[in-house]
């Protein structure tokens, strides 16, 4: 009898997280509408069925004392960021820095390129991916504008890169934050095990793009040109006070979340309430420069923490009711017990999923499912690269947004257009993020550093080139192998 009330409990839950997850991905229901309901459908699952008392429902929200409360650590590190990153765009930080590099291209294309790429990155490593292009494509088509260009490479290179930029920081994205909270891995280790690695496929992704768009690029009139350097900058700063403060606030962020481990105990100053520290501190000095923290707190995307309290209590009760130990055994034996193909099997399949699925709810399952697999920290790495990157093999997510954004300003991008060009590019990254964490060993940072540098020039550059490169570019290519044959044999 307990068996069959066991597998009752399990049919009931996964089908409340299939319900969610269609109903997301065909957008008939507000996405925190459709986790809190699955959420309450959930409680009285295991409130009747499972036997279990209130108690649970708080478990499951915030964790408990055994994984060290979790759940409450995300979401204060995620309102504290949401503090931060408000008062810095109602104060125009990022629209300063945005018109400020873009300044300095003077309309020279592949300049101008490099620039907003280099800002879609930065920005959604400090801020997330839907302020980024919402600040950044309306930016982008206002500067293709007044300098009559087409602003369509540079959109879709932005729209791509913003998710690689996600992987830059332990604090880029919802999914790093719940990984690395979970996993108790510092913003340090982080960086250099994920983000450095990221910044050199930052830098292969803007090559591509460069040289697949280097047809179309024409440069602008000088007159234009002179009409952009005419911009102000300073027209978007409410007050330079600000500004400073929100800028020495993110810096401040940074150098705390280094400190923290290595100087500043984590177990007496946690990440999250570093960061909450610094968000009270800035809004505090905002709200005396004449910014109301309810005008504030009216853009914090409620809509997400709602969705993050359903999908906590969600993947809680798979865990509790034992689908968690089902998947993570599975995953286990399909593997063989082999570490590198139980990494390289995480990247892919947390890829594939976050395509189709919100990697939110992806990532928050998948943790419990890496911690039976391994407690190797690289399984957390490979699952946050998937979960990140995954997003752009097809234009649904955030990607939708940008489409919408583009039209919106009577500058369409066919879906078509996105899905060829998102998934060649997605596909091209993670077959070098498999070689990556192929060779890779979490103890010698440099040593991968460098193994990432040879296979850019041995299989990235070249394949790119030989892919959609001229015939002269081919033959040019051929004539080096040979030479660098020659040069071997003899």
């Amino acid at each position: 009898m307990s068996k069959i009330v066991a597998l009752a409990s399990q049919i009931i839950i996964v089908f409340c997280f299939f319900i969610v997850i269609f109903l997301i991905f065909s957008d008939k229901l507000n996405r925190a509408v459709a986790s809190l309901t699955a959420a309450v459908v959930t409680y009285f699952v295991l409130i009747f069925i499972e036997g279990k008392d209130f108690s649970i429902i708080v478990d499951l929200l915030f964790g408990t004392p055994a994984d060290g409360f979790v759940n409450l650590h995300s979401l204060i590190l995620i309102l504290g960021m949401m503090f931060i990153v408000q008062v810095s765009a109602e104060v125009g930080l990022f629209q300063f820095l945005g018109i400020l590099a873009i300044k300095l291209s003077k309309g020279k294309p592949i300049a101008l390129m490099s620039i907003l790429c280099t800002i879609s990155v930065l920005f959604s490593a400090v801020i997330n991916n839907i302020l980024t292009v919402m600040i950044l494509i309306p930016l982008t088509i206002t500067i293709s504008r007044i300098l009559k260009i087409d602003p369509t490479p540079y959109i879709l290179t932005e729209a791509i890169l913003v998710n690689i930029g996600g992987t830059f920081f332990s604090i880029s994205s919802i999914p790093n934050i719940l990984i690395v909270t979970a996993a108790e891995i510092t913003f340090v280790e982080y960086f250099l095990n994920v983000g450095l690695f990221s910044i050199a496929m930052a830098g292969i992704t803007l090559l591509f793009f460069i040289f697949m768009y280097r047809k179309d690029f024409s440069a602008p009139r000088r007159r234009l040109v002179d009409t952009l350097d005419e911009f102000n900058v300073w027209n978007f700063v409410q007050s330079k006070r600000l500004l400073y403060a929100s800028m020495a606030s993110i810096g401040i962020l940074m150098i705390g979340f280094v400190l923290i481990g290595p100087v500043i105990d984590p177990s007496k100053v946690p990440p999250d309430i570093f960061a909450f520290t610094v968000a009270m501190i800035l809004t505090i000095f905002s709200a005396i420069m004449g910014i109301k923290p309810k005008e504030i707190i009216k853009n914090f995307d409620l809509e997400l923490i709602f969705y993050l309290l359903g999908v906590f209590v969600l993947a809680g009760a798979l865990e509790t009711v034992g689908i968690i130990d089902i998947i993570g055994n599975l995953l286990k034996g399909i593997s063989s017990n082999n570490p590198t193909f139980q990494i390289l099997l995480l990247i892919w399949l947390s890829a594939f999923l976050s395509s189709l699925i919100d990697n939110i709810p992806i990532t928050k399952v998948l943790i419990p499912v890496v911690n039976i697999m391994s407690t190797d920290p690289r399984y957390f790495f490979a699952l946050s690269v998937g979960a990140n990157w995954g997003d752009n093999l097809t234009p649904l997510g955030d990607n939708i947004l940008v489409l919408n954004i583009a039209e919106q300003h009577n500058r369409p991008i066919k879906m078509k257009t996105f899905w060829k060009l998102g998934f060649t590019t997605t596909l091209l990254q993670l077959y070098l993020g498999t070689a990556y964490f192929t060779f890779f060993d979490v103890k010698t940072y440099f040593i991968g550093l460098i193994m990432i540098l040879v296979i850019l020039l041995t299989v990235g550059i070249l394949f790119i080139i030989s892919k959609f490169g001229t015939e002269q570019a081919k033959l040019n290519i051929s004539r080096g192998i040979n030479r660098f044959r020659s040069l071997i044999i003899s």
